[in-house]
């Protein structure tokens, strides 16, 4: 992984061991999930509702992150059909599981321990794993929380090619549990996006992802 010449980029650190039974197996996935997570696959718990916080500090006229993060939630459940995991939007950060905001808007939690996402241009997802599950990120001014994913966006890098639907949606990609980028313009998860919906590649791969043990928790 090359974070500083990719438009979208993954940080993560990865320490697990496998802890659930794995459900039937699929088709082999399109592109490998776990690209940028050392070989190690994550992902929710089947069944989890993710809830979403879109933070609005720093988020000028004409940014529409709470509709391009609504429409990413949307692209993403309808991928597997709701039967996986749903989404909800959270009203506070105490009530989410996933962070959004703009780049330069101050992050609303810590790193847990870990090191700084790697640089980036137009997006990064972040968590902190310890053992086989991601750690919590502890909420500024120490209010009880249970984020476990920060994605960072940065509207100036996108452009009409690169919008901040594709942008947003790849990092919710990421925030599901593909832990890779697709070499195929065509899909969401390609490190340059420019689709705003999952391809039949990137809903195979996250088929497949949803179907093996978890190494990671989420």
């Amino acid at each position: 992984m090359h974070p500083a010449r990719s438009f979208a980029a993954l940080a993560v650190i990865t320490l697990a061991a496998c802890t659930d039974a794995a459900a039937p197996r699929v088709d082999p996935p399109a592109y490998d999930p776990t690209q940028l997570s050392g070989g190690m696959l994550y992902r929710w718990p089947t069944g989890k509702t993710i809830a979403v916080y879109i933070d609005p500090t720093a988020v000028t006229t004409g940014v529409d992150l709470s509709g391009a993060t609504a429409a990413g939630m949307a692209a993403w459940k309808i991928a597997l059909g709701g039967s996986e995991f749903s989404f909800r939007t959270a009203a506070f950060p105490a009530d989410a599981d996933v962070v959004i905001h703009v780049s330069t808007a101050p992050r609303l939690v810590g790193l847990a321990g870990c090191a700084d996402p790697p640089a980036f241009t137009g997006g990064v997802t972040f968590f902190c794993p310890a053992s086989d599950s991601a750690l919590t990120l502890p909420l500024t001014g120490s209010q009880p929380g249970h984020v476990k994913i920060d994605i960072a966006i940065n509207p100036a890098a996108t452009s009409a090619s690169n919008s901040l639907l594709s942008v947003v949606t790849h990092e919710l990609g990421h925030a599901v549990g593909i832990g890779g980028h697709s070499t195929i313009a065509l899909d969401v998860m390609f490190g340059t996006p420019s689709v705003t919906v999952p391809s039949a590649r990137d809903i195979s791969t996250l088929r497949w992802l949803v179907r093996q043990p978890i190494a990671i928790r989420l």
